[in-house]
């Protein structure tokens, strides 16, 4: 009888969960996702508009009405809805419970190499930018595309007409129409299917709706995303110009309703996911004519997008743009949760890149608006989008035509074949069995001590007396885009059982472009990349281990890619390689515990307020009583296999306790591992510490890698007094240690960070109120803080206007006294030791 009461009383339950959610829907609310500290500022504000259902992980389910939605829109700084739209209560509160493990969902499956140089080159000449021109103004002509309206229905099957028009009627290329549950705009997608492996995707997307705020009947969306959807359109046209018919089946996309919530993409994204679909690369173009950086092309680096993808975007423009009539200058910048489509198909696991028109913040300043028209772009002709057909038609082709082909330079097949274990080579004064390309740019240099261009290299080997280095300099020899190949002998791993191929590079300088490890089991047929890195990595070396498991039983080679930058000021140099079976050498502290009467214990940052420590035990524990924050100098290169191990206790429970490595004298929260205290703080996977002393092993090398130079230990607690941590027995090393709890960097696999959801500083106290004001308003911190602190006052389109000093504490100003109009700003807040913070104020 209890047993069906409860069934009963269960079924009650069930139903009016329902009924409460169907009685919040009536009210036109929907699900999504978005940072936490957005859903709280709209429940702050907008409190009968949002329902927070669940938080985890900095991000919140929430139910959202469509003017809640649109405060969110208008609000955030950077770009994109800033919510993910989700169809259900559900799925809502799991896909914040996954957001932590995206990054760890892509399987990179297919190597990025450079490969169809002749393909690329005659694309980039019949680029056309007046064909974008005209279609950019072609979509501005129906007045709104926003996704509830006929226009945008018009405008998507009208697009369909156009890419089957541009197809010629070939056959093996299709056009469909895909409609939407979650809205009535439908999507277009142009399929050209590969020759030799139609079940891989290389896929260029887009959106094609409009938005402009409360006045969604006048939404032109010349920028966002007429322009992308044109520039699209042009590298499709280009290539069925060429009648290149790719080896990868090449998708092109114009989604419905990105702007509100990535509807459309969304949708087709979990498709191709529950379908099982192989997308072996998605680029996204969402607004390409408005130049409003430096730069013309800014690479999103977002901890969605995937790094192997990224690298190779940039390996494409430091190959084929770093000079002449295709020059393409190009940075990086961040955008934010939900920025574009791009998002949709990193969630479901898939590698993603988003090359953007600016500088993020310093993008066109009319999207969102009834400004947002073609005639306001600061180049003429849609000469700035030009460029972006150009990076896609390369990423287009490089990818879906290079599935059997060698690189530049040729295959390389090896004379020789090595079969004894361990092996080692320093390129001490020879490049030994290992043979230089004959068609490639460039040749490897021997050289023993400083390269000859002043901080373009290091001062010495790693190992040995000598290294091997490309030297960068001589413009139109050494750069730029200038490539050098390196192909080593064969290694037979048929009688290993674990092997790893380890080396030692050095990337330093302005310009350094790409260095890239292939790897080969066909004698240099065809290649995969296995290690790839572009971009200057620090003044030393670097260590990089590779894991052969997945080649033991074969045989294979190995040959070092790179590709100089676009000036003199970056070479590439490479040392102490090794291959043979999977024993990591523990590092430079052999296992020893620190001894921290050897070290200047240091106040760390602008945090430490007490200052109280102590050296105990001889000097192997550092004991931290009431405020501290320490540190002491380490210089040491965190590698993926690098551990640090400790013992830790507290008398009581203050608000971070912790330990992580640093390389400035700034916060930087994802490097601090919290193992205990009461503020959701830092890396908190490991956040569990109870009573007496505990022995904690935490393999950093799975959370971040990089040349640092100190230690940092934590003991905050604001409170003041009463509150002591001891950090004792602290050992650091290299995949394992004779008699730690550690055996093998195995064991702990593929760990996805926890991040809390607290700052920390006087910058995360910041507060700006009342926003919007038609006057006056106030900036208010916390009063803890003796260091300057200083804001930066901005247009919204990254004018700077004027400097304000700051105090703790409240801070009067007037709008009128700094000549403010009616608008948008951002202001910037800075202090030593922290992050600088932005918010925008509003001035009516």
């Amino acid at each position: 009888m209890k047993k069906f009461n409860l069934i009963i009383s269960m079924a009650w339950l069930c139903l009016f969960f329902t009924f409460s959610y169907a009685q919040e829907q009536t009210h036109d609310m929907f699900f999504a996702t978005m940072q936490s500290d957005d859903a709280k500022g709209l429940q702050l504000n907008h409190p009968n508009d949002i329902k927070i259902l669940k938080s985890a992980n900095g991000y919140s389910a929430v139910m959202l009405s469509d003017k809640a939605a649109e405060e969110l829109h208008h609000k955030v700084l950077v770009h994109g809805p800033g919510f993910i739209y989700e169809n259900s209560a559900k799925n809502a509160m799991s896909a914040i419970e996954n957001i932590a493990k995206m990054s760890s969902r892509v399987h990179q499956k297919v190597a990025f190499s450079i490969t169809q140089e002749a393909l690329v080159r005659q694309s980039l000449d019949l680029v056309n930018n007046i064909n974008i021109a005209n279609q950019i103004q072609e979509l501005e002509s129906y007045g709104t595309r926003y996704h509830t309206t006929n226009f945008a229905r018009q405008a998507i099957l009208d697009l369909k007409d156009k890419w089957e028009g541009i197809a010629a009627g070939r056959n093996d290329v299709s056009v469909r129409i895909v409609e939407h549950t979650s809205t009535a705009m439908p999507s277009v997608i142009m399929t050209i299917t590969g020759t030799e492996k139609p079940d891989e995707f290389v896929i260029l997307g887009g959106h094609a709706d409009s938005t402009a705020g409360g006045n969604n009947s006048n939404a032109p969306g010349a920028d966002d995303n007429a322009s992308g959807i044109a520039t699209i359109t042009e590298a499709a046209r280009v290539l069925f110009s060429m009648n290149f018919r790719p080896k990868r089946t090449i998708e092109f996309m114009a989604f419905a309703a990105e702007e509100v919530g990535l509807r459309g993409s969304k949708e087709i994204a979990e498709d191709y996911r529950n379908r099982n679909v192989n997308v072996v690369s998605y680029m996204q173009l969402d607004m390409t004519n408005y130049k409003g950086s430096t730069n013309d092309v800014y690479v999103s680096t977002d901890s969605y997008n995937d790094d192997t993808l990224n690298n190779f975007m940039i390996a494409l423009l430091n190959y084929y743009n770093a000079s002449g009539v295709h020059s393409i200058t190009y940075g990086t910048s961040q955008c934010n949760y939900g920025c574009s489509d791009h998002y949709s198909w990193a969630q479901e696991g898939y590698a993603v890149t988003f090359p953007f028109e600016a500088k993020f913040g310093e993008h066109n300043p009319n999207i969102h608006t009834t400004r947002d028209t073609f005639d306001r772009s600061p180049t003429p002709n849609a000469t700035h989008a030009a460029k972006f057909a150009k990076l896609a038609l390369e990423y287009l082709i490089e990818i879906s035509n290079g599935v059997t082909t060698g690189g530049p330079g040729g295959g390389g097949a090896c004379t020789t074949t090595v079969n004894s274990f361990p092996y080692g080579q320093g390129f001490e004064g020879s490049i030994g069995s290992w043979d230089q390309s004959t068609t490639d740019d460039l040749n490897w240099t021997i050289n023993s001590n400083a390269t000859p261009s002043n901080g373009t290299g290091p001062g010495s080997a790693i190992e040995g007396s000598s290294y091997i280095y490309v030297e960068a300099s001589g413009n139109g020899s050494g750069f730029p885009g200038k490539r050098a190949i390196l192909n080593s002998p064969c290694f037979d791993l048929t009688g290993l059982s674990t092997a790893s191929f380890s080396f030692k590079y050095h990337m330093q300088g302005d310009a350094v472009g790409t260095l890239s490890v292939e790897a080969s089991t066909d004698n240099g047929s065809s290649w995969t990349t296995v290690f790839s890195k572009s971009g200057t990595q620090g003044s030393n070396w670097n260590e990089e281990s590779i894991d052969l498991g997945s080649y033991i039983g074969s045989v294979i080679q190995f040959r070092f890619n790179a590709v100089t930058g676009n000036s003199w000021q970056g070479d590439i140099s490479i040392d102490d390689i090794n291959v043979g079976e999977s024993v990591v050498d523990p590092g430079p502290s052999t296992c020893e515990a620190l001894n921290f009467n050897d070290f200047a214990i240091t106040a760390f940052s602008n945090q430490d307020s007490a200052g109280d420590y102590t050296v105990t035990n001889g000097g192997s524990g550092l004991s931290l009583q009431n405020n501290s924050w320490k540190y002491i100098a380490l210089d040491y290169t965190v590698t993926s296999a690098t551990v640090i191990e400790f013992d830790f206790s507290s008398t009581s429970q203050g608000e971070i306790h912790g330990i992580g490595f640093e390389n400035d004298n700034t916060l930087t929260a994802d490097r601090y591992f919290k193992v205990h205290g009461t503020q959701n703080y830092g890396v908190t996977n490991y956040d569990n510490y109870s009573i007496g002393t505990i022995r904690y092993v935490i393999p950093i090398g799975s959370f971040y890698t990089g040349a640092m130079d100190r230690l940092v230990f934590v003991n905050d607690n604001d409170a003041g007094t009463g509150n002591t941590s001891v950090f004792s027995n602290v050992k650091i090393y290299e995949g394992s240690c004779t008699g730690s709890l550690r055996s093998s960097i195995t064991d702990f696999g593929s760990i996805a960070p926890v991040l809390g959801d607290q700052d920390e500083g006087i910058l995360s106290s910041l507060k700006i109120n009342p926003n919007p004001t038609k006057d006056s308003f106030m900036i208010n911190f916390g009063n803890d803080s003796t260091n300057d602190i200083e804001a930066t006052l901005y247009t919204i389109s990254g004018a700077k206007i004027s400097q304000l000093p700051l105090r703790p504490g409240i801070n009067n100003f007037s709008a009128k006294k700094l000549r403010l109009k009616a608008g948008i700003y951002l202001i910037e807040i800075e202090t030593s030791g922290e992050e600088s913070v932005v918010q925008k104020i509003i001035i009516r």
